[in-house]
């Protein structure tokens, strides 16, 4: 069970971290290439869509999470039931473009490109949403190697089209027109993946299960939508509060390095499925094992890059971005403090536990804190106050009360829902070997050699010193291939 989940997390990880490389490449492209306005056109375009899609999302693709894995005889009839929901729900939202939406949200964000740019908008909904199923689908039915075969080609795919298309053109259209209408070409291998791995035979629509489902979801998919909404209430105060070219600066630096997403979105991801036949098996210690695990496997990876990336952001921005958006820097640093807490999804916890209608009280209150702080941080430090806001949003608030109510929920203190002196011995050995990284100070060298040096210096001293103190580990897997190697070459 266990060689099978750390399988399962190398191969989402691996395909998440190919995604990230390909998307960071694009970035690079892009902010190069394009002017600032033309820049945050593109940017602001994809966040018009990430702001208003959970509304009507209302997480059904998260609850298949939940359903697919305790149904045992219409498997098939929940996929239907979910993609049904998902379609319907998207022409409501391409309605709402149609009608108007593109409009509102263009005056909303401060850029009237966004009025042209919205309407290629309208269709993206129709095939887009029903595709949000297929990570779920998959994960539930134990083909995380089919997933990550289908990330790494189509974000490759995709990445490549949209760099020639900005490399033709030198403007927005290009590549927003890929990024538009190219999943139209991923839906019908999307569907057939979903359909040939649920088991089971054709079932129409189920009524009483949709409406079940709805009842799971409305909550979740509220909450979804709230913390989307205030994970972007910082570019979205921006948008509305500063220039496009400002907007700029601050979207470059305001990004959570793509690892979070990677490290623990997989972890948590596949943890969360086991988590949850864990808890329906009325098993909750085991459950919050599982938990714990995951934070502890994911602060070993997330805690030196955090601590890396404070010693050389400058150079990790010019690398990216080039020196025209050093003011990105500031923002930066500000939001590499968001890799501490993130080493869980508490979200994954909490819905295992079946609990959305929590998730949805802290989102709410997440959105308020952190739109409060950002207008009046704004205003006070210009754009870089809405970094701080959302960092204070996270440590003041939503991490206290996630750990209080997933205490709850596994009937424990909150001091025992994460292995905090753990994860604090390697916090601890991730800051005593920084000094090497910044040993690059003393040279006049180029940014990216700078960058690299860096990593030389600092990282096979912290993860030696990791694994010594068994903090991090060689999967078994890998050790029986090195093996049999050894045994082939000394036969």
């Amino acid at each position: 069970m266990i060689e099978s989940r750390t399988i399962k997390v190398l191969a989402l990880s691996l395909g998440q971290t190919l995604k990230a490389f390909v998307s960071i490449f694009f970035g690079m492209i892009a902010a190069r290439l394009l002017t600032k306005h033309d820049f945050a056109t593109l940017k602001q375009t994809m966040l018009a869509y990430n702001f208003v899609a959970p509304i009507l999302m209302l997480g059904l693709p998260n609850a298949l999470y939940f359903f697919l894995p305790k149904e045992k005889i219409r498997k098939k009839g929940v996929l239907i039931d979910n993609l049904l929901l998902l379609f319907i729900l998207s022409i409501i939202f391409s309605i709402f473009l149609l009608v108007g939406g593109h409009e509102l949200l263009s005056m909303r964000f401060n850029n009237p490109d966004l009025n042209s740019t919205l309407k290629w908008m309208i269709p993206y909904p129709i095939f887009v949403m029903p595709a949000s199923i297929l990570g779920a689908v998959l994960l539930t039915q134990n083909k995380t190697l089919t997933l990550t075969l289908y990330n790494i080609l189509s974000s490759l795919a995709i990445t490549l089209l949209a760099t020639i298309a900005i490399l033709i053109t030198k403007s927005y259209t290009g590549p927003l027109l890929i990024q538009i209408y190219f999943p139209l070409l991923l839906l019908p291998i999307i569907l057939w993946l979903c359909y040939k791995n649920v088991p089971g035979d054709f079932a129409l629509p189920n009524r009483k299960s949709m409406i079940e489902m709805l009842k799971y979801s409305i909550p979740l998919g509220l909450a979804s939508m709230l913390g989307m909404i205030m994970l972007e209430t910082n570019k979205i105060v921006v948008s509305f509060m500063c220039t496009p070219e400002q907007f700029a600066n601050y979207v470059n630096g305001a990004i959570e390095i793509p690892l979070i997403g990677v490290v623990t979105g997989s972890i948590s991801t596949v943890i969360l499925v086991d988590m949850t036949k864990y808890i329906h098996l009325n098993n909750k210690p085991e459950a919050l094992k599982l938990f714990k695990k995951a934070a502890l496997k994911s602060s070993a990876i997330l805690f030196p890059v955090m601590i890396f990336l404070l010693t050389v952001g400058r150079e990790f921005i010019v690398t990216l971005f080039s020196e025209k958006y050093l003011e990105s820097v500031k923002p930066f640093y500000v939001f590499l403090f968001v890799l501490p807490i993130r080493i869980v999804l508490y979200g994954s916890a909490l819905m295992a536990l079946n609990k959305p209608k929590v998730i949805l009280y802290r989102s709410a209150f997440d959105l308020l804190i952190n739109t409060l702080l950002s207008i009046i941080l704004i205003k006070l430090l210009g754009y870089l106050g809405a970094a701080i806001a959302t960092i204070l949003t996270l440590y003041l608030w939503t991490v206290p009360y996630n750990l209080y109510k997933i205490a709850q929920g596994f009937e424990v203190n909150s001091l025992d829902t994460l292995p905090f002196k753990k994860i604090g011995n390697i916090f601890f050995i991730c800051i005593i070997f920084a000094p090497f990284s910044l040993l690059h100070l003393f040279l006049s060298i180029s940014a990216p050699l700078k960058l690299i040096l860096a990593a030389i210096l600092y990282f096979p001293l912290v993860l030696y010193t990791l694994f010594k103190y068994n903090y991090i580990e060689i999967p078994n897997t890998i050790l029986n291939f090195i093996y049999s190697l050894n045994y082939f070459r000394f036969k």
